[in-house]
């Protein structure tokens, strides 16, 4: 009953204000492959680039691979890893810092009539690569997502939120930020999709709290067994 009253708070709070503390706009671009090595089981691989506003160079770029793996109709698990580079400014400087981050999820869905609910519960810990200074993030990230599966229409409309908390899953204390967000993807040409979505994040229980609007593009390859 806490958690259910602690998420309202958090989504209330989203939908009747809106952060007087530093708000930036984004632009994530985003491709995806990935290859069945066997039954139920999926190799891919990724890369991003993040730019933190129209105009301006990159803040931030990743590569990422990765297994999922199919346990039923209903569950699925995975991890990954990432390498990060990411542009920091040090007063008049600006410094190319290099991150890594391993990450393991676990995955339920439900299909109702036309409509498909999926719940995600992500651990993942981040690290500074050849300096100390560069604290460690270990983060629970737990993800709702709701699809509706609209009647000769392509591009299926998808919403959900995603809380970020440190630790355990203490929405009162350890919450640090959430995720909103809505798009669409638009399978084409079988084997590839294109996905739009846009994001809402903030950063709570923080000295200077960040808002960012996203803007996400992804497009993604699945290549077919041999």
């Amino acid at each position: 009953m806490k958690i259910k009253f602690s998420l309202f708070v958090t989504l209330f709070s989203f939908f009747t204000s809106l952060s007087q503390n530093e708000e930036r706009f984004e632009n994530w671009s985003s491709f995806g492959v990935d290859y069945p090595i066997a039954k139920n089981i999926k190799i891919y691989g990724a890369g991003q680039l993040r730019i933190k506003s129209i105009g301006e160079i990159y803040n931030q770029s990743f590569y990422e691979i990765g297994l999922k793996f199919k346990i039923n109709d209903f569950i699925s698990s995975g991890f990954g890893y990432r390498g990060i580079d990411q542009l920091l400014y040090d007063e008049n400087s600006q410094l190319h810092k290099k991150f890594i981050r391993y990450h393991a999820f676990l995955s339920g869905s439900y299909n109702f009539k036309k409509y498909n609910f999926r719940l995600r519960i992500q651990f993942q810990q981040k690290n500074g690569v050849g300096n100390q200074d560069l604290i460690s993030n270990d983060y629970l990230r737990t993800k709702f997502e709701f699809k509706r599966d609209i009647v000769d229409w392509k591009a299926d409309p998808i919403a959900g939120i995603e809380f970020f908390t440190k630790e355990n899953l203490n929405f009162d204390k350890n919450l640090k930020k959430y995720r909103f967000f809505i798009g669409t993807k638009l399978d084409i040409k079988k084997q590839n999709s294109i996905s739009v979505n846009y994001v809402f994040q903030k950063e709570v229980n923080v000295d200077s709290p960040l808002t960012q609007h996203i803007l996400i593009l992804k497009y993604n390859f699945s290549l077919k067994k041999i």
